[in-house]
């Protein structure tokens, strides 16, 4: 049964169908692929981390000649520079003057600079270690839960999906196709859409939005908007809790993403109730007055607050309600694992990761104040993970390492062993929340 796959199981089982015992890859992070770095160094060719703002030297030492790592300035860069020392054997490239955060659409933005210094590592890295050439005639498919697309031919590049980059590596496929198979991957168990599908399968965060549904007090007949739906995790979630009772509309600026939210409803017998289609939050493709309910969970962290929460208003109808969560970067986290006070200090301090203009603290109740919304419920609340081997923890643990000395990694690790021994491990994010009314 592939339900009971790994997700190295799934990629294994993939990679054997298209014939690849070796292959180049681009990933942004290497969550999916640390297993098989350990397991199977030989599979690389070579590796390109594109616009990565977590590392962990360890976990990719195993390739280090064949390392290529493509990182930018600001928010993370101090966690990659931290491990950068540790691979002495990798080459890097820096985007200058450029914040690199987790949706940041790099190459869209940066791939005129990135794919020749790409293309000059790959050439190198294939003439040390020469890469399968796919052995299909198929151009896409599925295998294991995992779909994929072939573009060009020659030695394979496996470009695994990006976290919440909006254009993922469409911008540059055609130019890495003429000279390798660029075999781009998709389906839910990858990237970002198995972060946020798992974080919204997660009983912890799922808690936290149930809290925030409730305030909304969503009555049966009424038209939900959602802003920044992404994978559609929790349109699919509402679509059941609600009984199916409301319609909902799900909008985003990533095409990847829409695309793989409208496979995962026709699945589970929603596309029904869910439409899934393009729009920007800052610049919403609605009429005035349009909806009953416009909802957006941590997405106001990534654009304009100002602009996104005028958006959510006008789209409204007067009488209807408006409602937004945040990730809050201005209160603490909390990892619950018996570590020293020091340990605590810096694991637990806020990390801003906001976009110029975005919003991610307290400073969400005031525009709500500000907005002319009435009725207002403004409030803090709470997410917690409770598996260490979910994405979501696995992504953040790597920045935590880079903030730890060696003998306080040594600590972490134990202590995370006792956590897991005791039942007691969690982590723990706040977020903050707010509805309120439209006048008329």
């Amino acid at each position: 049964m592939t339900d009971d796959l790994t997700v190295e199981g799934r990629l294994g089982a993939l990679f054997a169908h298209l014939g690849i015992e070796r292959a180049h890859f681009g990933v942004q992070n290497t969550a999916e692929m640390d297993p098989i770095i350990a397991a199977q160094p030989d599979l690389f060719a070579s590796l390109a981390m594109v616009g990565l703002n977590r590392l962990l030297a360890a976990t990719v030492a195993p390739i280090a000649d064949r390392l290529l790592l493509v990182h930018g300035d600001g928010a993370g860069a101090d966690a990659v520079a931290a491990n950068i020392g540790d691979l002495p054997a990798a080459e890097c490239h820096r985007f200058q003057d450029y914040m690199v955060l987790t949706w940041t659409d790099v190459t869209a933005e940066r791939g005129a600079e990135l794919v020749p210094r790409w293309l000059e590592f790959l050439r190198t890295a294939e003439a040390a270690r020469p890469a399968s050439q796919p052995a299909t005639m198929e151009r896409e498919g599925e295998v294991a839960g995992i779909t994929y697309r072939l573009h060009g031919s020659g030695p394979a590049l496996v470009l695994l999906p990006m976290l919440l980059s909006a254009s993922q590596w469409d911008p540059i496929i055609e130019q890495l196709a003429e000279n390798f198979c660029v075999v781009s991957l998709g389906g839910r168990h990858l990237g970002g859409v198995a972060f946020i599908d798992g974080r919204g399968r997660d009983p912890g965060y799922l808690r936290a939005v149930r809290g925030h549904i409730h305030e909304i007090d969503i009555q049966p007949g009424q038209t939900i908007l959602d802003v920044g739906c992404g994978p559609g995790s929790l349109d699919r979630w509402l679509a059941r809790h609600t009984n199916g009772a409301n319609p909902i509309t799900s909008v985003d600026i990533n095409g990847y993403f829409l695309r793989e939210a409208a496979v995962m409803a026709a699945a589970e017998g929603l596309s029904d109730i869910i439409t899934f289609g393009p729009g920007n939050a800052e610049d919403l493709p609605f009429d005035d007055a349009a909806f009953d309910v416009v909802m957006s969970h941590t997405v106001m962290e990534e654009c304009d607050a100002e602009k996104m929460l005028a958006e959510m208003i006008r789209v409204a109808k007067p009488g209807g309600k408006v409602a937004v969560m945040v990730r809050a970067v201005d209160m603490r986290s909390l990892w619950n694992l018996p570590v020293s006070a020091a340990i605590k200090d810096k694991v637990e301090a806020p990390v801003p990761s906001v976009a110029a203009g975005g919003c991610a603290d307290a400073s969400l109740y005031r525009r709500f104040g500000q907005s002319g919304l009435t009725d207002l419920k403004l409030f803090p609340t709470t997410m917690n993970v409770r598996d260490p081997d979910s994405y979501t923890w696995k992504y953040y643990e790597p920045y935590i390492y880079s903030l730890l000395t060696e003998a306080e990694l040594a600590q972490w690790h134990a202590a995370k062993a006792q956590a897991i021994a005791d039942n007691s491990i969690m982590l723990a994010r706040s977020l903050h929340c707010a509805v309120g009314t439209k006048p008329g």
